[in-house]
């Protein structure tokens, strides 16, 4: 197996995802070869940094680099030879099974829909993201790739991310919640309830396993393992998600700067509160898949260290061996 590495991409280009990768050679015992796409001298001068010569890394010389900034319809068209556009082509061509980045995450949606293309009977891909529960995983889909959505891209984010858990973590029939302002499936905007009809009869037709509507409040107790909404929706909860382990971490020393006392009683139950919020630490997943693309272009965040870098190696590794899209392509052929 060959799994592409965008070194150019995120806010650390070169140095976290080079380094993420000759980690991920290293945990792995080296169970795949690495295909590196950037400025070749750039790449070698860092890969010695970690003496990884003796590694199974190739080194595909990309000159252009997708900024953040740019737009993502208008870069993945000008810049055909960077290092997230020729890794997306190895790919499709079939000389790589997977592809990573932490660069430009519109860029990467344009580019895999343009390169890739869609699986069969994939209207809308769709992006997922973790959060945290007590009774193991939940996924919310879609987080950013769809902002407008129909009745029927709501019945195909839950039939995806149904069959991602489903291979990928091993949970037969993933509970499906729809996200909305009430249980009541008189609830929400006129799209929604219509998408609650759809899931409804997905579930009749034993597509899905849909359990109804899911509050806000509810998204964290662990009710559902698939929760679906829109992209705006989804995006805005995601962001708010990323903000409170900043926003405990400041209270904190707002807290600690008040008295030695109170320094000390943070420092004690530092530890702790690290432990419960682990399950909201990006690292630990590394990165997600757009799911619905004909390939495996797994994204990842633009601040993405080495660890989250290869724990998003690994999620492609996953991606590919369980065969995710062929069965998204069995499932959604009638669409």
């Amino acid at each position: 197996m060959k799994i592409v590495v965008d070194a150019m991409g995120g806010d650390f280009p070169l140095q976290n995802p080079i380094a993420g990768a000759v980690m991920s050679l290293r945990h792995s015992h080296q169970r795949f070869e690495i295909i590196l796409t950037g400025k070749s001298a750039q790449i070698q001068s860092e890969l010695q940094k970690h003496g990884a010569s003796s590694l199974p890394i190739e080194i595909v010389d990309a000159p252009d680099v997708i900024e953040m900034h740019e737009s993502p319809a208008i870069a993945v068209k000008s810049k055909p030879n960077s290092s997230m556009m020729l890794g997306l082509r190895l790919c499709k061509e079939g000389k790589a099974d997977a592809f990573v980045s932490a660069g430009s995450t519109g860029a990467q949606m344009a580019g895999s829909l343009f390169t890739l293309g869609r699986v069969p009977g994939v209207q809308r891909p769709t992006i997922g993201a973790y959060f945290p529960s007590p009774k193991g995983v939940t996924m919310v889909f879609d987080v950013g790739a769809s902002i407008d959505c129909k009745p029927e891209h709501y019945v195909q984010f839950a039939e995806m991310g149904s069959i991602y858990l489903k291979y990928t973590k091993g949970i037969a029939s993933p509970r499906v919640g729809l996200l909305n302002i009430g249980e009541e499936d008189t609830k929400g905007t006129e799209t929604v309830k219509e998408a609650h009809l759809a899931l409804r009869e997905a579930h009749q037709k034993g597509k899905i396993n849909f359990i109804g509507n899911v509050e806000g409040r509810d998204m964290l107790k662990g009710d559902a393992e698939v929760i679906v909404c829109d992209g705006f929706v989804g995006n805005c909860l995601l962001k708010f998600g990323e903000s409170i382990p900043s926003f405990l971490k400041a209270q904190a020393k707002l807290y600690a700067e008040q008295g030695l006392l109170n320094k000390l009683l943070i420092s004690i139950a530092l530890n702790p509160l690290k432990t419960m919020l682990k399950g909201m630490d990006y690292e630990r997943y590394g990165g997600v898949p757009l799911l619905g693309v004909n390939g495996v272009s797994i994204i990842c965040h633009g601040k993405s260290t080495p660890t989250a870098i290869m724990n998003a190696i690994f999620r492609a590794e996953e991606m590919v061996e369980r065969e995710v899209n062929a069965h998204i392509a069995e499932v959604l052929k009638s669409a």
